[in-house]
This record gives C-alpha cells, structure tokens and sequence, in this order.
C-alpha cells in the first residue's frame, strides 16, 4: 500500500515537473498533490507528506489556496514527527538514565577503593556522552514542538 502511494505520488511528481503548472491546472494538480500529502499524513508517512508538499510549493506557485492548505498539513506534520521523536527519545533517554545511575555507582565505589578499571571508566563516560546526546535530541523537539504550536495559533488568529 505504502508502495503504491509513494509510486503515485512519484508520477504525479514528475508530470508536474515536466508540465509545470499553469492556471485551472494549477488549482487542480495543487488539490491532488494537497489530497496526497493528506493521505499520506494520516497514513503516517511523514516523509512522503512533507515531499509532496514541498513538490506542490515548488510546481505550483499560483495555487495560493492549496499552498495555504500544504502549509498548515505542513506544519501538522511536522508537529506529529517532533511528537513521535519526543516519545521515543523519552523512553530511550530514561533507559539510558537508570543504566547510567547504576553504573556510576558502582563504579565510583570501585573508584573510591581504587579497583575502578580503565574499560569502566570509560564505559560510564561513554553512557554519559550517549545520555547527553538523548537530553540535547529531547529538549530540541520539545522547543520545535513548542515553535511549532505558537506558529499554528498566529495563523489562527
């Protein structure tokens, strides 16, 4: 299924590029790139959505409705792949928190002692690097989750 949508849109991609998009053309092929992006969405391939979209601002510049629609998909989109991210890395990043916890306590009681061993210190810094990296992932898609959502209430407005 996903297959035959991505090999759909693919075509509808490419006339478009050849054609290029020209009055009640325009409107008409925008709406159908808009009805793709839209199945795609909801079918939860983001990606494809997002390149649709983008073939739809690129080939029909005078399609203001439809760019309008693609715009707010647009940012639906992306507010549910920043979602999507966040839970992953939630529950990645809390994983990583509770096996980095037990190792450093373990190993700093072995520090304490002096018994502490190169591989374990380097392990526990290698799992503090990797639990870093998670919270700096973490807090970028909470602040595009955030710009995101303040965006979407302007254009309410």
């Amino acid at each position: 299924m996903k297959a035959r949508l991505f090999t759909a849109a693919l075509a509808v991609c490419a006339a478009l590029a050849m054609t290029g998009c020209g009055g009640n053309a325009a409107d008409r092929q925008a709406g159908e790139l808009l009805e793709q992006a839209q199945t795609m969405f909801e079918h939860g391939e983001y990606k494809e959505a997002l390149s649709t979209i983008d073939s739809l601002r690129k080939n029909c510049p005078e399609a203001i409705e439809a760019r309008k629609k693609a715009l707010k998909l647009y940012q639906e989109v992306e507010l549910k792949r920043a979602e999507l991210t966040v839970e992953g890395t939630d529950t990645v990043l809390q994983r990583v928190e509770r096996e980095y916890q037990e190792l450093k306590k373990t190993v700093d009681g072995l520090r304490a002692k002096s018994l502490a061993t190169e591989d374990q210190l380097r392990k526990v810094n290698k799992l503090r690097v990797y639990r870093d990296s998670l919270k700096t992932v973490f807090d970028v898609e909470c602040a595009k989750i955030k710009y995101i959502k303040k965006k979407m209430e302007e254009v309410r407005e």
